[in-house]
């Protein structure tokens, strides 16, 4: 008997149809000859290097890691944030006091999106979109803030934006969510490209090209406005990519926006371009594989931990006793390494300027 196909799949079918063609048109590519006519090349570095981290991404990793924290107070994340809150985590050993955005992990089992990952929610990919922008860049460069997994403490869920929450896991007395730093003077870009731009202001160049390497080797496919954040400073127009959780594959994204998961700028930098280059596949594997781990205490928290072995690279939540791991499954590291090689064919072709 021949299987027949639900309405609503065949429907999903053409929709998905739809949107790659009607996406094509929405991805201006411009292809020519690098930029040549900046006056001059300013450090783009110059004055304060961090000006939009309220402590550089360095410490921000260290607070985060080796000193115990506890939430002071939440409210609603805003806009373009559905489900997430704002919260401020007092770090007890330097007495800081920092802003971060907080979204609760999908925690119910369906066959579409998986436990603790989803079609437009995937903690995973936010923190490995992280990850990945330390292979080709430096701190002062990063685009994506500060993102790690946390698992909240029922008892710290005092507050009113959190109290009432349950655990997400059936062993545990805490909610698993992701904590991503909450940068500071930033607002919607108004374009986020201007090609006539890009080729007389170098600093503007610069930092936009960073972006977009970044956001076509995560394959980043969801370019709604507030996605991505720029500087307040025209001078110093430093770009950010606040909210990657539709990345590194999957057949469902935003088809009707522009995305940018393809190179879109004019040109890229040379210099993360060789760094590109002198990447192996390894080197990808070791970044993205295991992007987590949180391991259980004896009060059933699952607490940050080392991250250790891979427990399974077909997967991308791993649960193994008290041990939680999220990661890149080795088919998405593979197609990260693929359009990785992909883009250094096409500099060295010609086809992708260099500056």
């Amino acid at each position: 008997m021949a299987r027949r196909v639900p309405v609503p799949f065949v429907a999903a079918g053409l929709l998905l149809t739809l949107g790659v063609a009607v996406g094509c048109t929405l991805l201006p590519v411009r292809r020519g000859p690098a930029p040549q006519g900046y006056a001059e090349r300013p450090d783009p570095h110059a004055g304060e290097p961090f000006p939009n981290w309220p402590v550089p991404p360095p410490e921000v990793d260290r607070l985060l890691r080796n000193e115990r924290f506890v939430v002071e107070g939440a409210s609603g994340a805003g806009a373009g944030t559905t489900g997430a809150k704002k919260v401020k985590l007092a770090f007890r050993g330097s007495g800081l006091a920092l802003d971060f955005k907080w979204k609760e992990m999908p925690g119910r089992w369906s066959p579409v999106s998986g436990r603790l990952d989803g079609v437009n929610n995937s903690p995973r990919k936010e923190i490995a979109a992280w990850e990945i922008q330390k292979l080709v860049l430096d701190p002062e460069d990063y685009v994506v803030p500060s993102t790690l997994a946390y698992c909240l403490p029922i008892d710290d869920a005092d507050d009113a934006e959190t109290r009432g929450l349950t655990p997400t896991l059936g062993d545990c007395s805490c909610v698993l969510g992701v904590l991503a730093l909450w940068l500071e003077d930033l607002t919607l870009p108004d374009p986020l490209l201007d090609p006539a731009r890009f080729d007389r202001d170098y600093v503007y160049a610069y930092y936009l090209s960073n972006l977009n390497l970044v956001t076509y080797l995560m394959k980043h496919h969801d370019g709604r406005e507030g996605n991505f954040l720029v500087s307040k400073d025209p001078g110093r127009r430093q770009v950010f990519a606040i909210d990657n959780g539709v990345a590194f594959g999957g057949i469902f994204y935003n088809w009707f926006v522009a995305n940018w998961n393809s190179i879109r700028v004019p040109a890229l930098r040379r210099e993360s371009i060789e760094r590109l280059r002198n990447l192996s596949e390894q080197d990808f594997q070791d970044a993205l594989g295991v992007v987590a781990q949180l391991e259980r205490d004896e009060g059933g928290v699952y607490r940050i931990a080392e991250r250790g072995p891979n427990l399974d690279d077909d997967e991308g939540v791993r649960r193994e006793g008290g041990i939680l791991q999220l990661g890149l499954t080795e088919d998405e590291i593979e197609d990260v390494w693929e359009r990785a090689r992909e883009l250094i064919e096409d500099v060295d072709d010609g086809e992708i300027p260099v500056f």
